[in-house]
């Protein structure tokens, strides 16, 4: 059967990739709702694009209010779904090739969501494509589920389950291989600090900004400021310790800019990037503002904060034997001389919960100062690394890859967490660098079309008849 899976897949290549990059070209960042389109006009043209393509290959699909869809095949009560989403995150900045365009340069499909999920989205309608070109019998409905705001609070999905049968199965191709059998908590807090006090001569912060998404890390970061003339300034700087290379100082007006430039990264991987508000920050509580609670805000987050992605000094540091341990991302930032608020984007143990990381935070605040609130919380998801599904899937990818790796935790949060029993099963092969909701994303062409022929023999591990050997 792996033969002909293969074989198979490999026949399918060239529309694995067409498709990929028809999905790719749709900028579906979430926007404003506009009429019917809850998330914005371009991730439900994501949605059309998928139900259009499964359609042609003589699929059943079905919209649910353009909050999410469904592609069908097989019969059956029961039902495993694969899981994937057609938002994306915003691009951010400094891409080697234009994030939309869906170039193929040496053998890889760049753009923004080729990883994250539109590519594994197309190896998951490829496998059912394989599956239904083999002519293999199913004794459950096999069901690609897409959601369009994933990347934003997985409201669509929520949405899809009130309408449509939970499946007793899912997987969800959005992380990496092998099987994922533990996803940890995600935790978005927003820290606000009110600065009104009587206005005082001297250097003043008239607007801070940074970030796109709590769950990215920041590669940009910018603070304007009044009441210094840039000569003064630049003497100041040369006082403090930071890398001269990523701070901009540009003159606008009668006020002064500086701009920090940083590595984005996954916000569930803090450790990959350079988180650009938090360097900014890290320089800003160097300088002498007039305001006092200014100066107060600034030596708060540089001291409880700055530049960690453990929580340490803010007091949430934690693990458990699962393994899983805490990371701690500011995502965004927004801010004048009379308020600022960051949202910070948690990532907490298997084990723990939302309550305990926030009163570990509030217990090493000034809460006169500063105030926490919880935006968010998605629960951790478990499931025991020997159940019976679990090995079906590892089983599945050991046959393409000859891996006999353990199933494995992450910080990254998919729609498996959603389900009654679901989990995240690839695409990223172990080794190979993480680059979601980083700039330059990528797929390697050969990895999709194994993605496919693993998911495949994954649904007919799962949902095929026993004759179909």
């Amino acid at each position: 059967m792996k033969d002909k899976i293969m074989k198979t897949a490999e026949s399918l290549r060239k529309d694995i990739i067409l498709s990929t990059q028809e999905l790719v070209r749709i900028p579906s960042v979430e926007a404003e709702a506009v009429g019917e389109y809850p998330y914005g006009e371009n991730v439900y043209q994501a949605l059309a694009k998928a139900l259009e393509i499964s359609e042609a290959m003589g699929f059943e699909t079905k919209n649910i209010d353009n909050q999410a869809a469904h592609i069908e095949m097989g019969e059956g009560e029961e039902i495993l779904a694969l899981l994937c989403h057609v938002d994306v995150v915003p691009e951010g900045s400094n891409w080697t090739y234009p994030p939309y365009a869906a170039e193929v340069h040496d053998n890889k499909i760049f753009g923004r969501g080729t990883i994250d999920d539109k590519g594994p989205a197309a190896a998951a309608l490829y496998a059912m494509k394989i599956v239904k070109d083999l002519n293999i019998e199913l004794n459950k409905r096999v069901r690609l589920i897409l959601g369009t705001n994933e990347e934003s609070g997985m409201a669509s999905l929520v949405y899809y389950f009130k309408k449509e049968k939970m499946p007793e199965l899912a997987f969800s191709p959005d992380a990496t291989f092998p099987a994922i059998h533990a996803e940890k908590g995600i935790l978005d807090l927003k820290f606000s600090a009110d600065f009104k006090e009587e206005n005082k001569e001297g250097l003043k912060l008239e607007k801070i900004k940074g970030g796109n998404a709590a769950n990215m890390v920041p590669d940009y970061a910018e603070a304007v400021l009044s009441g210094i003339n840039k000569a003064e300034l630049e003497k100041l700087l040369e006082q403090i310790d930071y890398e001269a290379a990523d701070l901009n100082l540009e003159e606008v007006g009668n006020k002064l800019k500086l701009v920090y430039t940083g590595i984005s990264a996954h916000g569930s991987m803090p450790e990959e990037g350079k988180n650009a508000i938090s360097y900014l920050i890290k320089i800003l509580a160097e300088l002498p503002f007039a305001k006092t609670k200014v100066r107060e805000f600034f030596d708060f987050y540089s001291k409880k904060i700055g530049t960690e992605y453990d929580g340490a000094s803010i007091g949430c540091k934690d693990q458990d034997d699962v393994p899983t341990a805490l990371t701690f991302n500011t995502g965004v930032i927004k801010g004048d001389q009379n308020k600022v608020e960051f949202i910070v984007n948690i990532r907490y143990p298997v084990k723990s919960n939302a309550e305990k990381v926030t009163a570990d935070i509030r217990n090493n605040l000034n809460q006169q100062l500063i105030k926490v609130e919880i935006l968010k919380d998605a629960e951790p998801l478990y499931v025991a690394k020997d159940d019976p599904f679990i090995q079906k899937l590892m089983a599945a990818y050991q046959e393409f890859t000859g891996d006999k790796s353990d199933p494995i935790a992450i910080g990254g949060g998919t729609y498996a967490r959603l389900v009654d029993k679901g989990v995240a099963f690839g695409p990223l092969f172990p080794g190979q660098p993480e680059l979601a909701h980083q700039k330059d994303e990528y797929i390697e062409i050969d990895d999709l079309v194994k993605s496919a022929a693993i998911y495949a023999k994954a649904i007919i591990d799962i949902a095929g008849v026993k004759n179909n050997e």
